[in-house]
């Protein structure tokens, strides 16, 4: 990804407004399976999207091909394209240079450079708690670096790299079926805690030897971070979107400054957090800053990029995804939940009789604009009873609305987990709620 070739396309370019986004990943991957590596990854994959506006009329073409003569040919097939739309009146222009970005520290030479002995040896330690036990170890550990450049005819050339180092880690007990599971993520691989992630996975393998099944019915919960990082993101998707909040597709449309949840909530979306994978420009090449979305219950924001911006009087927000996901609309990314001031221990003497969840697997939305979606509790799912864990249940099917379960809140945990989600990665502390939907239990063992 030469910055001149980069430049000099924009230049060449015929069209009222041109537009280039590129993105070199490179990612390695070990994954594993009965406490052994059964397959080493290495991924190296480059992208350049080049979008035009003549006479309002929008074409793009992307290429894998970084050569200047690749960019060259994606130029032409762009403007071609471009001549068989129909205008755009709702478009105005493209972004203007931002201030410089915040350094976000979100790329670790660490983690970039990390080879695949050092992954073997994660995988080795991995392999040494589960054998204590007599648990199977599943799961990939996997490093990534990402090089992105956003560049347009308004003079805007922004340049960052990212990195993530992710473990993620399922011990299995072959004797009675038992599992648990537990996950990392973070920017520099050296801040990865693999024994801390394994002992949590063993633990929960540990503790659902033995599962027993539950009625269906409205049931006090405590969903541990991991399950409240799916909640997080998927509202994003469906609620903070600024298209949808502009088109009334939306739970949020129309209701800035009402009160949408329990005053004990505040979310934030902070690209600025080291431990949320920082990202100092959006998809347009705008800096991106911290906005409240949701403070002590009280709605504030939606998110948007710069074409919304426009057709709605304001400035963006910096939440532009990448040319080819912007049908999607805008959506936070580093969505951050605030702690509460409860221990885990002090959750689970809250409740008399209820279930802890320690994550959800196949969610699916229902109801966008309701929140609703269904999915199943995995790895870990436990009745609690008398304010203590007395055993493990066979996994969940439930269909509850995001909204009304923030609703209801009783308590927040006093410690934050991060979970990878799309471009970004969500954080939350553990939530207990009165009166979440079980509707059925899940065959899938």
């Amino acid at each position: 990804m030469r910055k001149e070739d980069i430049q000099t396309i924009i230049k060449e370019s015929t069209a009222d407004y041109t537009e280039v986004f590129a993105h070199h990943e490179d990612l390695k991957l070990t994954r594993f399976a009965q406490s052994q590596i059964h397959q080493n990854i290495s991924q190296d994959k480059k992208q350049l999207t080049i979008v035009v506006y003549k006479d309002k009329k929008k074409g793009s073409a992307t290429t894998t091909d970084l050569s200047y003569s690749s960019m060259k040919k994606a130029l032409e097939k762009a403007l071609q394209a471009s001549e068989l739309q129909e205008p755009d009146p709702d478009f105005n222009d493209l972004p203007c240079p931002s201030e410089k970005a915040k350094n976000t520290e979100g790329f670790s030479k660490n983690t970039a450079g990390c080879s695949a002995e050092k992954r073997a040896e994660g995988v080795k330690l991995i392999r040494k708690i589960g054998n204590r036990e007599g648990f199977d170890g599943y799961g990939t550990f996997s490093t990534q670096a990402d090089r992105f450049i956003s560049a347009n005819s308004e003079g805007i050339f922004s340049e960052w790299e990212t990195s993530q180092a992710y473990i993620k880690i399922l011990y299995m007990d072959p004797k009675t079926g038992g599992e648990g599971f537990a996950q990392d993520v973070t920017v520099d691989v050296d801040d990865l805690n693999i024994e801390q992630v394994a002992e949590r996975s063993s633990g929960k393998c540990a503790a659902t030897r033995e599962r027993k099944t539950l009625k269906p019915g409205e049931y006090t919960v405590i969903l541990e971070p991991l399950a409240v990082c799916d909640l997080l993101g998927y509202l994003g998707f469906i609620g903070f979107n600024g298209l949808a909040c502009h088109e009334g597709r939306s739970y949020f449309s129309g209701k800035i400054g009402e009160k949408v949840m329990s005053e004990d909530i505040t979310l934030i979306d902070d690209p600025w957090d080291e431990h949320g994978l920082p990202q100092p420009y959006d998809g347009e090449g705008i800096r991106k800053e911290p906005i409240p979305l949701v403070e002590k219950g009280i709605y504030k924001h939606y998110v948007y990029d710069h074409y919304l911006a426009r057709k709605e009087g304001k400035k963006t927000t910096g939440h532009a995804l990448p040319p080819d996901f912007r049908s999607f609309g805008s959506m936070p990314m580093h969505l951050r939940m605030e702690p509460g001031n409860k221990s885990r221990e002090e959750l689970l003497e809250s409740v008399d009789r209820g279930v802890l969840v320690t994550r959800f697997h196949y969610v699916g939305v229902i109801h966008p604009q309701k929140t609703i979606i269904t999915g199943l509790t995995r790895d870990g799912t436990f009745w609690i009873e008398n304010g203590k864990i007395k055993h493990a249940l066979k996994n969940l099917r439930f269909t509850q609305s995001i909204i009304e379960s923030f609703n209801r809140v009783q308590g927040i945990g006093n410690w934050l987990e991060r979970m990878p989600f799309r471009l970004g990665a969500p954080q939350a502390p553990a939530l207990l709620i009165d009166g979440f939907n079980i509707t059925g239990v899940s065959e899938m063992e």
